[in-house]
């Protein structure tokens, strides 16, 4: 018997959102964004050291025991010692941050922008998709458009920096008064609130591909006052977040019609920080050219690190990844006695075992408790999709007001998601598709939609997480189980964290998160903890 063979993937440090994975012969084993470690939140510019100790330790070998290793990054050598080291607070050797020698023999680098496009269409499992990829910047470029056809991905176009639509919806969230490369979800769900005011002068949609005119963007921008942080959202705010996202979402769709024209294939991928913007992506699954759509979960740097160990495994073996992403369960799990051992350790005392935690967690939710729900393997991404999630009842409106006051500490209008049972969702939204990465905004049907007032939008749209019983059994059982007992199969499903902190990954994150918030009850694998 051959060998196993081993690829680590990791983040270049330069980057936000830091991560590490593992394949072995082409399978995830592992992965992990570094902030969940060290509870700084995106941890930018942060080399992964701890997630590249976990993902060892999952596999349970050593780090000389991995055959090769892909970096998300290939500018290394040619554009880093011209970089703006000063700028970024990195000091100019900080690649040995990394626990081995990048020198070109186990490691390779790979570019950044090609590790996100092929962190979407590898994980896709499609045998040929149209391929989008947008953020920021990453070297030279800010994203590509390409076909993926078996093993291979054909690149048809990139987006240069000067064109950065990852730039474009950073610097308006800037002018709205919220932290760019951070808060951009909240002006999506901002956006809803507003009526859009049409195109954006310095955009091109007359081009093939939609082009932004940089120094028309930021002459515009130039003429927007900068709205205070702590300064109240006037309706003047919400219009310039809705023709935002007009815009962003015109030109998305633009350029899959584009692709799609070209190559008459109907199954999308989307990678890259822009893939984050779910409203975009359930706008693009409602155009009549597109029949399935695959949306990275991890779409922002860290899927750089699956994509560059998906390159690195290709270009080795010659042979794609059997890999497909169906679940994005991939991160730490804690048995019941480490938890009970937490538990003494911090001296709680109210708390006990339970013989069913799913059924008796959706008797809590369904007496109007709000939950935190602390279960097996952690997800990756910034979405939490039932292994670290606060959890309430969809039914009562008022629900979201308490959850978002008291427990998450956020805006009052930030809205929430439900988590659905993947075979009762379709009575409730338009052109069902598996969505378990809840990062598709779907339209909600009138008589459905109403039920959920607390997991539905203004604009009634509703970010769906589909959950199979196969990928997550005990959050299936929990959402069944609150379906027999109110008649609706889902759930209200935010991450389990507060403003301004990463998810929780361990249970003492998890404990000390639930006392210093207004949760009522937490669901530690077999505990309910009370207050």
């Amino acid at each position: 018997m051959s060998k196993p063979f081993y690829v680590l993937g990791v983040t270049h440090p330069i980057s936000w959102n830091n991560a590490a994975c593992l394949l072995k012969d082409g399978q995830l084993v592992a992965m992990v964004e570094e902030e969940r470690f060290n509870r700084f939140k995106h941890s930018p510019r942060v080399a992964p050291l701890q997630a590249i100790q976990y993902c060892l330790a999952e596999a349970g070998i050593a780090l000389d025991r991995v055959d090769a290793i892909g970096i998300g990054w290939d500018q290394g050598a040619t554009w880093l010692p011209n970089f703006d080291f000063k700028r970024y607070n990195v000091g100019k050797h900080y690649l040995n941050q990394l626990p081995f020698k990048v020198d070109g023999k186990r490691t390779r680098l790979v570019n950044h922008h090609r590790a996100h496009a092929l962190a979407a269409y590898f994980a896709s499992g499609f045998q040929e998709s149209t391929v989008i990829s947008l953020d920021a910047s990453g070297g030279y470029d800010s994203g590509l458009l390409g076909i993926g056809r078996g093993k291979d991905l054909e690149e048809l176009h990139r987006v240069p920096n000067d064109s950065s639509w990852g730039v474009l919806y950073g610097q308006f969230t800037r002018v709205l008064g919220f932290r760019p490369h951070s808060d951009e979800g909240k002006v999506m769900g901002l956006a809803a609130f507003g009526t859009p005011q049409g195109a954006f002068p310095f955009i091109d949609f007359a081009s093939e591909i939609p082009v932004i005119d940089r120094e028309g963007m930021k002459k515009h921008l130039a003429g927007l006052p900068v709205r205070d942080a702590k300064a109240p959202l006037e309706q003047s705010h919400k219009d310039l977040a809705a023709t935002l996202q007009w815009n962003f979402e015109t030109a998305v769709i633009q350029m899959a019609k584009w692709l799609h024209a070209k190559t008459g294939i109907r199954n999308v991928s989307m990678g890259g920080g822009c893939a984050l913007n779910c409203s975009t992506n359930g706008k693009v699954l409602m155009e009549p050219f597109v029949d399935r759509i695959f949306v990275q979960p991890a779409a922002h740097d860290a899927s750089t690190a699956l994509g560059a160990a998906f390159s690195v495994h290709e270009e080795i073996t010659r042979q794609r990844p059997a890999f497909t992403m169906d679940h994005a369960y991939w991160g730490p799990a804690f048995r019941s006695e480490q938890v009970e051992i937490a538990l003494q350790k911090g001296l709680v005392r109210n708390f006990r075992k339970s013989s069913d935690i799913a059924a008796d967690t959706a008797e809590l939710l369904a007496d109007g408790k709000v939950v935190g729900w602390f279960q097996g393997r952690m997800e990756i991404g910034p979405r939490a999709l039932g292994g670290r999630s606060i959890l309430a009842d969809p039914r009562k409106i008022e629900t979201k007001d308490r959850v978002n006051n008291r427990v998450k500490n956020r805006e009052s209008w930030r809205p929430f998601a439900p988590s659905f049972l993947a075979e009762s969702f379709s009575p409730f939204v338009d052109k069902p598709h598996p969505s378990p990465f809840m990062i598709l905004a779907f339209r909600g049907k009138d008589g459905s939609i109403e039920k959920l007032p607390a997991a539905a939008h203004v604009d009634k749209t509703i970010r769906v997480q589909t959950v199979e019983k196969a990928a997550n059994p005990r959050y299936h059982g929990l959402i069944e189980a609150f379906g027999k007992k109110t008649g609706v199969p889902c759930v209200l499903n935010t991450s389990f964290n507060v403003a301004g902190q990463p998810i929780v990954c361990t249970p003492f994150d998890a404990i000390s998160t639930f006392f210093g918030c207004g949760l009522d009850v937490l669901a530690i694998e077999d505990y309910l903890v009370f207050k």
